[in-house]
C-alpha cells in the first residue's frame, strides 16, 4: 500500500512540518505495513511538474496538506487527479478543511476522506483502518468521509471531533537524519495553543495551551542546530507565555548555536517582566529575531477583537528591546479589523514607526472560518474575498479604495523601510519634510508612484534611489545634504559599483588611490577596528566616499550604526602618517 503525503509551501526555502509529524507518527508507532512517501513543492513550480511527480509515486491515497496559501492550487490538483484515475483516494487535511466540511465536501466532489483538527492519531488509525479489504471508518474521531452502501450516490458522514493531545511528547521528532535544510527555514514548535483569544486568528479556537516538555525541547534544538538551515522558525503563537520556560530554551540555544543560526519567536510584548527584558538584553547580537504582533493602537479595535494589551508598556518594552541593539524586531499591523479607518490606522502606522524597528509589517484582515471575526462579518460589514486567502475587500470603517491605498503603501514600506537600503535617505526626509507623519511620507510617495505608472512594473534596487532622488527633484526639495545622504546609502549597499551620474560619481573617483591602498593595509584594518573599540575581526570588504568638507567615510561590511561609529579622523590621521596620496 502506497500512500503519499503533498505539500504545497509559499517559499521554496520553507520546510513543512506538518506532514512531516504524520509520517514520522505513523511509521514510528507500529503502522509499518506499507510505504509512506512525502513530496514537497512550492505554489510557483508549474502545475504540469508537480502531477508528473505525484503520478510518478503511483501512490493508492494521496493526501493533502492544506493553508490559505495553497488551498486553491491543491483543489484544482486533486480535480484532475480523481478525473484522470479514478482509483486513486484523495485525503485532504489541514486548516482550510477542518471548518464547514460538509460544505467542502459538497463542493469537492473528487475529496474522499477529510481529516479535521489535530491529525496525527486521526491519521494513525485512518491509515490501519484504509488498508483492510473491508475498512469501517465511523469510530475513527476526526474524520469525515464518503458512505455508500450501493450505487454512485453517497451521503457525506462527518464523525465526532478529536480532543488535542495532552501529553505532546507521544508527537515522534518530525525531521529526518539525512533531511536537506542547508539555506532553508525549518519550522518547529514547542507548544500548541495560545493563552489569548484574538478574534482574527485559528490560534484563539483551541482554549487551552499544551507544551512539549523541556526536556523534549532540548533534544529536538540539539538536533536542528546541527543542520545547515538559515533559520529556526518557532510556530508558538505566544513563545514567552511562560517566561521562564523561554529563558530556558534560549539559554539552550545560545550555549549549542554553533552554526549561527537565526532563531524566529513570535512573542506578545506587553506581558514582560522586568526580570526577562534584561535578560533579553544581554542575548547575542543578530541571534534572535522578534515578531511582535502589536495589530492596532486603537483602543476600540483591541476591545472588540479580544486584545487586552496595555498599549503603555507595549511601547517601554519594544523601546528597551530596541535599544539593545542585539535583537531583530519585526512589528505587525493589520487593516480592516473593527472599527479600524483610514486615520486610525494612520496612527498607529506612526506609532509604531516611531519606535524604528528592523520591520514594520503591513498585513490585512483574512477571515477564516472557524474564528470570532468570522462569525461577526455582518456586525461590522466585512465584505471579503471568497477565495483563499479570504482577505478583506471592505468594511463599515474602511473603503475598498482606502484599503487599495494601503495596499501601495505596503509595498513601499517593503520596498524602502525593510529592506534597509536607504535609511540615512530616508532619515533626510522625515526629519526635513514629514516631521509630523511617517504615514504621510509614504502616502505622498505613493501618490507619486501612481501619477508616473511606476506600480505596473518591478524595479531594481538601484534603480529604486533613482525613483527616490527624482520623487525629491519634482517636489522641489532637492538640497545637496539630501545627495549625500542618498550617495551614503548608495556606496553602502552596493559594493563595488560606481555611482550614477545622477549622484556625482567624482566624489568616489576622488577617493580611487586611496581605496586601492587601504584595500590590502592590514595595519590601517588593525588601527581602525583598535580605535572603534568592538570589532575583533578584520573585514575584507569596505568602501571609502567624500562626505563633505573632504572628510573620509570609512564603511564596512558589518551595518549597525556605521554612520555614528565611525572615526573619519583615524582615517586622515593615518594617511597622513603614511603619506598616502589623496589624488585621483
Amino acid at each position: 500500500m502506497k500512500i503519499l503525503l503533498v505539500t504545497l509551501d509559499s517559499k521554496f526555502i520553507h520546510a513543512n512540518l506538518a506532514v512531516r509529524y504524520l509520517k514520522k507518527f505513523c511509521n514510528d508507532n507500529g503502522s509499518e505495513d506499507f510505504d509512506i512517501e512525502i513530496k514537497e513543492f512550492t505554489i510557483n513550480q508549474k502545475q504540469e511538474y508537480i502531477l508528473g511527480e505525484i503520478f510518478s509515486a503511483n501512490s493508492d491515497l494521496i493526501c493533502f496538506s492544506t493553508y490559505v496559501w495553497n488551498i486553491e492550487y491543491i483543489k484544482e490538483l486533486a480535480y484532475i487527479i480523481k478525473e484522470a484515475k479514478k482509483n486513486i483516494k484523495i485525503l485532504c487535511g489541514g486548516p482550510e478543511v477542518s471548518f464547514e466540511i460538509e460544505k467542502f465536501m459538497k463542493n469537492e466532489s473528487f475529496v474522499d476522506y477529510v481529516i479535521f483538527g489535530e491529525g496525527e492519531l486521526t491519521f494513525k488509525e485512518f491509515i490501519n483502518e484504509f488498508i483492510k479489504e473491508q475498512p469501517d471508518f465511523n469510530r475513527i474521531k476526526g474524520l469525515a468521509f464518503r458512505y455508500s452502501d450501493k450505487g454512485d450516490k453517497s451521503e457525506i458522514v462527518i464523525n465526532q471531533h478529536r480532543e488535542p493531545i495532552l501529553n505532546l511528547d507521544l508527537i515522534n521528532y518530525p525531521y529526518e537524519e539525512n533531511d536537506n535544510f542547508e539555506d532553508k527555514i525549518i519550522y518547529y514548535e514547542s507548544s500548541r495553543g495560545c493563552p489569548f483569544c484574538c478574534s482574527f486568528c485559528m490560534s484563539s479556537i483551541e482554549k487551552k495551551m499544551r507544551t512539549f516538555s523541556i526536556d523534549r525541547v532540548k533534544r529536538d534544538l540539539s538536533l536542528l542546530l546541527n543542520t545547515k538551515a538559515r533559520q529556526i522558525k518557532f510556530v508558538d503563537r505566544t513563545f514567552n507565555a511562560d517566561y521562564k520556560r523561554s529563558m530556558e530554551i534560549m539559554n539552550f540555544i545560545v550555549e549549542h548555536n554553533k552554526n549561527n543560526m537565526t532563531i524566529h519567536f513570535e512573542i506578545t510584548a506587553d506581558i514582560i517582566n522586568d526580570e526577562f527584558l534584561s535578560y533579553i538584553n544581554k542575548l547575542p547580537v543578530n541571534m534572535f529575531q522578534f515578531e511582535i504582533g502589536v495589530q492596532s493602537l486603537n483602543e476600540l479595535t483591541l476591545a472588540e477583537i479580544n486584545r487586552h494589551m496595555n498599549i503603555e508598556k507595549l511601547y517601554k518594552v519594544i523601546e528597551v528591546i530596541l535599544s539593545g541593539k542585539n535583537i531583530h524586531v519585526h512589528l505587525d499591523l493589520i487593516a480592516g479589523l473593527p472599527y479600524e479607518d483610514y486615520y486610525t490606522f494612520k496612527k498607529s502606522f506612526d506609532g509604531i514607526h516611531n519606535l524604528h524597528a528592523e520591520k514594520i509589517q503591513l498585513g490585512f484582515l483574512k477571515v477564516l472560518k472557524g474564528t470570532k471575526i468570522y462569525d461577526d462579518i455582518v456586525k461590522h460589514g466585512i465584505k471579503y474575498r471568497n477565495v483563499s486567502p479570504y482577505e478583506v475587500i471592505c468594511t463599515k470603517y474602511i473603503s475598498v479604495d482606502e484599503l487599495l491605498k494601503l495596499k501601495n503603501i505596503e509595498e513601499l514600506v517593503d520596498k524602502y523601510y525593510n529592506e534597509k537600503y536607504f535609511e540615512k535617505s530616508l532619515e533626510y526626509i522625515l526629519i526635513n519634510l514629514f516631521s509630523e507623519s511617517a504615514f504621510e511620507l509614504y502616502e505622498h510617495l505613493s501618490f507619486y508612484w501612481q501619477q508616473n505608472d511606476l506600480y505596473k512594473m518591478s524595479h531594481s534596487r538601484k534603480k529604486l534611489y533613482k525613483i527616490l532622488f527624482d520623487y525629491i527633484k519634482y517636489n522641489n526639495k532637492m538640497t545637496e545634504e539630501f545627495i549625500w545622504c542618498l550617495r551614503y546609502d548608495y556606496v553602502f549597499n552596493n559594493q563595488f559599483e560606481e555611482l550614477p551620474d545622477y549622484l556625482n560619481k567624482e566624489a568616489e573617483d576622488k577617493y580611487k588611490s586611496i581605496k586601492r591602498s587601504l584595500s590590502n593595509d592590514i595595519e590601517f584594518k588593525d588601527i581602525y577596528f583598535k580605535n572603534a573599540g568592538k570589532h575583533d575581526k578584520i573585514v575584507n570588504e569596505f568602501r571609502i566616499v567624500d562626505i563633505e568638507n573632504n572628510a573620509v567615510l570609512f564603511i564596512y561590511n558589518d551595518k549597525e550604526n556605521i554612520f555614528n561609529r565611525c572615526r573619519t579622523h583615524i582615517i586622515n590621521d593615518f594617511l597622513e602618517e603614511r603619506n598616502y596620496e589623496q589624488k585621483g
